[in-house]
């Protein structure tokens, strides 16, 4: 259930930076999204900053691996124009 609850409010911290903005992103908006306790966000992330470090290193690790199995391919460059 930990790993679920950090996974779900990455998740709802990610949609309401995408459709509201940095700056009207709150821990109780983020809980609220996540159907959670506000007090689990600060549980998860001891601020708010590390809440959206946690959001975006999360993404770039994932276009990292895409980028790093492009690289692998028989014709790397066809391979990353596809990822771009």
């Amino acid at each position: 259930p930990d790993a679920k609850n950090r996974v779900v409010l990455l998740d709802a911290a990610e949609q309401l930076l995408i459709e509201d903005g940095y700056a009207a992103v709150t821990s109780r908006r983020v809980a609220d999204r996540a159907g959670l306790k506000p007090q689990l966000v600060q549980y998860y992330f001891r601020t708010m900053e590390d809440l959206f470090l946690a959001v975006f290193h999360r993404r770039a690790e994932e276009g990292l691996a895409v980028l790093s199995t492009a690289l692998q391919s028989p014709q790397p460059l066809w391979a990353l124009w596809r990822f771009s």
